[in-house]
């Protein structure tokens, strides 16, 4: 059976040899060669003759340098996350898992050392109920590893957050979010303010709860909106649009504005991602107002973007990645040049409105 993750990753890779290029590749616990890969697959390949509560996966990966698929062979994988589980989402280089029994939740770093961890995680209440609802997205505070007062947050479709701090209780808190414009909207968890946020469907306001989880509510003012032909607004008008909240290492926060249209092609519905629009999120709250200023410029950044949480990398520190860039999942697959608006569609290699995801795997967490 084939464990579709369909997901970006930071992996660390090392060369075997130069003889076969699909089997050259296998995980790696130093930081020798660093790439994001998208994971297409995994496929179980036999069982652990030392661990006995772990199986050995190949996975298939997508080289976004190359455009070329290679294979990661002979990676031990926890059987109980692989069986009888389903990925929920992933952040700050660890991935959550939900058990398709009992609503328990797994985190677990086995995508970035050989040696990894699984957390068990408390069960949702209401697990039956859960299971069938669609997950907006999941969000930590900070890395298992490196704090034990992490928080452990998750959307789902809808108005229901949970979160849970693992250390501190054994248990989730629901949190209900007042009103429709709420339904898709993911969350992000900034270090730098030590708050949660999501952006109001239309970017109209920002919400966000501080570390006691007291809710507030500021009006998001979007500025300096870029200068097109009344044609072209028209035809945006038309697109689904989707907000994004992100946040670099240096502490800015940037909103990533997402447009995807909609085409009818012989009673085939599908969607493709038409545009992007990057807003530099001021630093200082006024009168209960915030501004975001549009950019072109976001400098030697790139933003990664799908239904997890919203992250952003220096390009220079990782080779092979576009500078001032958004690569992108979901509505289509490629990168998408923020100074000039060119597109670059990989090539598709699965559906192109699969519920994808990325998974920020890096060798630093607060890169």
């Amino acid at each position: 059976m084939s464990l579709l993750f369909n997901q970006f990753a930071e992996l660390f890779v090392e060369e075997e040899g130069e003889e076969d290029h699909k089997a050259r590749f296998v995980f790696a616990s130093s930081p020798q060669k660093q790439t994001p890969y998208m994971i297409l697959e995994g496929d179980e390949v036999g069982e652990s003759s030392s661990e006995a509560e772990k199986i050995i996966m190949n996975f298939k990966l997508l080289d976004l340098r190359k455009e070329e698929i290679i294979e990661v062979t002979h990676k031990t994988f926890p059987k109980l996350l692989y069986e009888g589980s389903r990925v929920i989402g992933s952040s700050r280089g660890w991935t959550a898992f939900m058990s398709k029994h009992d609503g328990t939740v797994y985190l677990s770093n086995v995508f970035i050392l050989a040696s990894s961890r699984v957390i068990a995680l408390p069960s949702l209440s209401d697990p039956l109920r859960l299971r069938s609802t669609a997950i907006v997205n999941v969000s930590i505070s900070s890395p298992p590893d490196q704090d034990d007062g992490y928080t452990v947050f998750v959307k789902f479709l809808g108005s229901s957050l949970y979160y849970c701090r693992p250390n501190q209780v054994s248990q989730w808190t629901q949190m209900d979010i007042e009103g429709s414009h709420v339904n898709l909207c993911d969350v992000i968890y900034s270090p730098r303010n030590q708050m949660l946020f999501l952006v109001i469907i239309g970017a109209s306001y920002l919400l966000s709860f501080d570390v006691n989880m007291e809710r507030r509510y500021t009006i998001l003012n979007l500025r300096n909106l870029p200068k097109m032909p009344q044609s072209e607004w028209e035809l945006l008008a038309l697109c689904c649009k989707s907000e994004h909240m992100v946040e670099s290492s240096c502490g800015k926060c940037f909103i990533v504005r997402r447009y995807v249209e909609t085409f009818d092609n012989n009673e085939i519905i599908f969607k493709k991602t038409k545009r992007f629009m990057v807003f530099l999120l001021d630093k200082k709250v006024k009168d209960g107002e915030i501004t975001a200023r549009y950019t072109k410029d976001i400098g030697d950044l790139c933003i990664f973007l799908g239904t997890n949480e919203t992250f952003c990398v220096e390009a220079s520190k990782y080779h092979g990645l576009n500078s001032n860039s958004i690569y992108y999942i979901g509505y289509g697959l490629g990168v998408y040049d923020i100074g000039s608006g060119i597109f670059h569609h990989f090539t598709p290699y699965m559906p192109l409105n699969s519920p994808l995801c990325l998974l920020p795997i890096l060798s630093n967490p607060h890169v």
